[in-house]
């Protein structure tokens, strides 16, 4: 059963009925005859002209004339169709003249074929068949390169709208990419005892799979998450999708951060290839001892600005999603208030300049440093502006996402 009958079976209406081979062929049959017909038209034409300037009986004439016409007509076809699109890749002025060379030479070959089959009117009219042969063999070199260029254009045309096509496809997967990315992180920030938040998530022109949450203990608890996933478009939205799925089902029953990523790890390695992993980071707050517990799962370190000492929180393990059954340390730190918590991905500290250089942790440290008496809205937007300063007219490479933790 054919696509189109599926479909049609699948919404119910009646599938199509079978083609038989004698209609589907018929438009090319149809071009064939009536290829034929109109080279037979041009061998009258040549046979009427030809017995009138010769003075020469009409009906050898015509029965040569048509022959050669039709030998002619089939030799420029072939040649337009069959060796034309061989010499494709010479020049132009090369590649049309040896278009016409090689239908002159089909031409005259295959009317010295045709003339031999009535040797005896072709000596004793010699004049008269070397003009068929030249009106014939000229106007199939004109017919053959006019029908070269053509098929060469519509060729050209239907590659052309294969790129549009396949171009359009993309743009719908990334589209859906991004949407499946919008839709996955935050609308809006929570509210928590002892903590301030901010998150902000700018894909790049290739959509990639960073993300990040807001989560929240039954006790009240505050939570975060950011992850980076491997690869782009489409695959790495559903991966996103579904390592959201999973951390959020899985948040309440780890007793910390580094057990979760033990599940996520393993859930990870059971629903997906090897090929796809991501990197990710989780710490807890409780806002009544300001402890931060925390596991990194091969993500980039987050920092904690304190005044002019810049902490970095490294401990946990290999990216989840690689191999079953690995464990992850979970790591502890006591802040204080003012703190500012940093969380991102690659996108802001690998932001490149034109030279090359990438921002870099130390860099993006220092402006946080700078701002860190303003509200955490403007500091997301002043390390936007830096990246856009940094950058220039490099379009970005990846996502840029960035969450901000301030400790009251």
């Amino acid at each position: 059963m054919t696509s189109t009958a599926v479909a049609a079976a699948v919404l119910g209406a009646p599938p199509p009925a079978p083609r038989s081979d004698a209609v589907s062929d018929a438009p090319g049959h149809r071009f064939l005859l009536g290829w034929t017909l109109a080279w037979v038209a041009v061998g009258l034409a040549v046979a009427a002209g030809t017995s009138f300037a010769a003075n020469v009986d009409f009906l050898p004439v015509l029965r040569l004339s048509v022959l050669s016409a039709v030998v002619v007509g089939y030799s420029a076809y072939a040649s337009a169709r069959l060796v034309s699109p061989l010499l494709a890749r010479l020049p132009g002025a090369l590649r049309l003249t040896l278009d016409a060379l090689i239908v002159l030479a089909g031409a005259v070959f295959g009317s010295l074929a045709v003339f031999l089959t009535d040797p005896f009117f072709t000596l004793g009219q010699l004049r008269a068949v070397l003009l068929i042969l030249a009106l014939n063999a000229a106007l199939a070199a004109v017919v053959a390169v006019a029908l070269g260029t053509y098929d060469r254009m519509r060729r050209q045309i239907e590659a052309s709208y294969r790129v549009l096509r396949e171009r359009d496809a993309l743009e719908r997967e990334m589209n859906v990419a991004r949407e499946v990315q919008r839709e996955l992180l935050p609308r809006a920030v929570p509210r928590f005892e002892g903590l301030d938040l901010a998150g902000v998530c700018r894909p790049a022109i290739a959509v990639g799979g960073d993300y990040y949450d807001y989560l929240e203990h039954t006790d009240g608890r505050p939570g975060l998450v950011i992850a980076d996933i491997s690869g782009k478009g489409v695959p790495a939205a559903l991966l996103m999708a579904s390592l959201q799925a999973s951390v959020r089902s899985l948040f309440h029953l780890a007793a910390d951060p580094g057990q979760l990523h033990a599940r996520l790890n393993d859930a990870l390695c059971r629903s997906s290839s090897s090929s796809r992993y991501a990197t990710a980071f989780v710490a807890d707050f409780d806002p009544a001892t300001r402890r931060l517990s925390y596991s990194n799962a091969g993500h980039l370190p987050a920092l904690i600005v304190r005044g002019e000492q810049t902490l970095r929180c490294e401990e946990g393990g290999m990216p989840i999603g690689l191999f079953e059954g690995v464990t992850y340390e979970t790591g502890a730190l006591t802040l204080a208030p003012g703190d500012l918590l940093a969380l991102f991905t690659d996108g802001v500290t690998e932001a490149p300049a034109p030279d090359r250089e990438e921002f870099g942790a130390a860099r993006l440290a220092d402006l946080l440093r700078g701002h860190l008496d303003r509200p955490l809205d403007a500091i997301l937007q002043a390390v936007l502006d830096a990246l856009l300063d940094w950058s220039g007219p490099v379009p970005p490479h990846d996502d840029v996402t960035l969450v901000l933790a301030r400790v009251r």
